[in-house]
């Protein structure tokens, strides 16, 4: 009689917990596996992108997972990413995905948003070790171990080719000097200057990013400067006053504004304009302003008044005019700017389409005084020559 009383029980009960089981997973289905770059998206890249966008490019290396990050063209988390809008409908990049676009565009999408460029496995280090963002990320690790690359090296070679561990740097940091290399940590594929800045920022709104590139590269107004205008230029990772030495300093994350003594920025006669004036070039980091610097005006008749802020990229502080008048003041003769392109530095500047711009960018912001088309002393004789034209 026992025995026919516990065995409905034990049915009863192994409906039950079949029920809450099947209760429990309706309830709370499985989580969506992550989509990483080693398994679902490099294969994408590898066949519709990298034949054109790798490291020979003059745009962007898609070859790796570094140089994707590097490239600041996919932020983790951000819908508009450059790799996302070029592959979404009629956008510039769908055509080349070719069957299954959607498919392959959505599962990019989706590893950029939801997923934050997942890497994928890795044997050693957690899982997230390379992925850009992550508190455990190996770049946030080596900076606050004080950029100490000899525990790197143990495993991956003293040339980081490999070593006991078999896999090389050079398979994402393939730039010259591999994970030492200047652009490792800020800079892109085309020079060492932000974007990327040191905390992955793109924006040029960001300090740390700014108006390097056009400092850099060069403008519409003149040639691209060398880094050691503005900074101490360093020969190697561990040259001394590269890096900080207290990794928990406030400043780290931005390099120091030194301007060097034998910099044009600091130039104290800029040759050619016979001018005793001395730049004494400031930058303020609270302001995110220049001031003093002969690049942007601190020169005879120019506008010593000029702060441009750093930041701001928009054209609107290297037009004509801002650096000095047009005409310049001072003793400068008062003339029409258009004798600036017709007579006394016409081999400079030229009138297009009823405005100035510059046509030789070798000969302006160059330190020197161009005048009827040679560079030379601006001695009394040649002003007394341009004052008695009276120009108008």
């Amino acid at each position: 009689m026992k025995a026919k009383i516990i065995i409905p029980l034990i049915l009863i009960s192994l409906s039950l917990f079949s029920c809450s089981k099947l209760k429990e997973e309706i309830i709370a289905p499985p989580t969506t596996l992550k989509l990483t770059y080693k398994d679902d998206i490099k294969a994408i890249l590898d066949q519709h992108c990298v034949s054109c966008h790798n490291p020979t490019s003059t745009t962007f290396d898609l070859s790796t997972y570094f140089g994707i990050i590097q490239s600041g063209i996919a932020i983790p988390g951000d819908p508009n990413s450059k790799i996302i809008t070029v592959t979404q409908p009629n956008g510039s990049m769908r055509e080349y995905l070719g069957t299954d676009a959607s498919l392959k565009a959505d599962k990019i999408k989706k590893w950029v948003v939801e997923d934050s460029l997942a890497l994928g496995a890795i044997k050693i280090h957690p899982s997230d070790w390379a992925q850009v963002g992550s508190e455990n990320s190996h770049a946030k690790f080596i900076r606050k171990t004080s950029w100490n690359l000899d525990q790197c090296k143990q495993c991956h070679g003293r040339n980081y080719n490999g070593g006991i561990s078999k896999s090389p740097c050079y398979v994402c940091h393939n730039a010259p000097g591999g994970p030492e290399a200047c652009n490792t940590c800020h800079g892109n594929l085309l020079n060492s200057a932000p974007p990327r800045d040191l905390n992955n920022n793109f924006s040029t709104s960001s300090p740390g990013v700014g108006a390097h590139q056009v400092h850099v590269v060069g403008g519409n107004f003149s040639l691209g400067f060398d880094c050691n205008e503005c900074h101490i230029k360093p020969d190697s990772l561990r040259s001394p006053g590269h890096l900080p030495i207290d990794v928990n300093d406030t400043t780290l994350s931005r390099a120091e504004v030194e301007f060097q003594p034998s910099s044009l920025s600091r130039n104290s006669t800029p040759s050619g304009t016979g001018d005793s004036l001395v730049p004494n070039p400031n930058y303020s980091y609270d302001q995110l302003t220049c001031s003093n610097t002969y690049c942007h005006g601190y020169f005879k008749n120019g506008n010593l008044n000029n702060t441009p802020k750093w930041n701001v990229v928009d054209g609107t502080q290297s037009a004509c005019g801002t650096c000095h008048g047009l005409p310049p003041g001072g003793s400068h003769p008062s003339v029409s700017y258009t004798s600036c392109a017709s007579f006394c530095h016409n081999d400079v500047v030229e009138l297009f389409e009823g405005r100035l711009r510059i046509k030789d960018r070798t000969k302006h912001v160059n330190g020197k005084l161009s005048l009827f088309g040679t560079e030379k002393d601006f001695s009394v004789r040649q002003k007394d020559k341009i004052v008695g034209l009276k120009l108008k």
